[in-house]
């Protein structure tokens, strides 16, 4: 293996060195400037070229020809992989429109509905116009006594905010003065 290694290290820098040699021919010819040395040099260049080309693609032929070798003792030999147990026949079974076939189809549609649209008018017409009086507002009212107790809440926290977490803030909006945006995010970058 080691032999094989050095021979094609060794036949891929001459081949390098002939398509080098090749080119630098090659120019000379073009550049109108070749006597009959510079021409026969170029030929030979070129023959030696190809012939090493030939014999690389002789040896990956061979190869080739090895693989196809194996696969073809491989197809005719026994088998090692052992065989799988005969299965039973399977019974066929019919679906026919009852609780089963609901069962595994499913009733075609993503959900059925849980009451009819005259069930939803009554209930919403119970909720709004309960005596058919004035509509409740007490969602409305609910509201904004919510409102009005996060408000008092936040006031509660600003009044009784310690010297720590002022000092936390001003370090931070100090901090995101003097930094732009982004600053140290260097492993999502776009």
């Amino acid at each position: 293996m080691a032999a094989k290694r050095q021979t094609k290290i060794e036949r891929y820098r001459q081949r390098k060195e002939l398509e080098a040699r090749l080119l630098d021919v090659r120019r000379v010819m073009e550049g109108g400037q070749a006597d009959d040395e510079v021409s026969r040099d170029f030929y030979l260049l070129n023959v030696q070229r190809w012939i090493t080309v030939c014999l690389e693609e002789i040896e990956a032929i061979d190869q080739e020809v090895k693989i196809l070798k194996n696969m073809d003792v491989l197809k005719q030999g026994p088998s090692h992989q052992p065989a799988q147990p005969s299965r039973h026949p399977m019974k066929p079974f019919i679906l026919t429109r009852d609780a089963l076939q609901a069962r595994v189809l499913g009733a075609g549609y993503p959900s059925v509905p849980t009451m009819t649209v005259d069930d939803w008018y009554e209930q919403q017409k119970k909720r709004v116009l309960p005596d058919q009086s004035i509509p409740r507002k007490v969602a409305v009212e609910d509201n904004s006594d919510a409102k009005e107790r996060d408000e008092e809440e936040k006031e509660k926290s600003a009044e009784n905010d310690d010297e720590a977490s002022l000092l936390k803030a001003r370090n931070w909006d100090d901090w995101k003065d003097s930094h732009r945006r982004g600053y140290g995010n260097r492993q999502n970058m776009g």
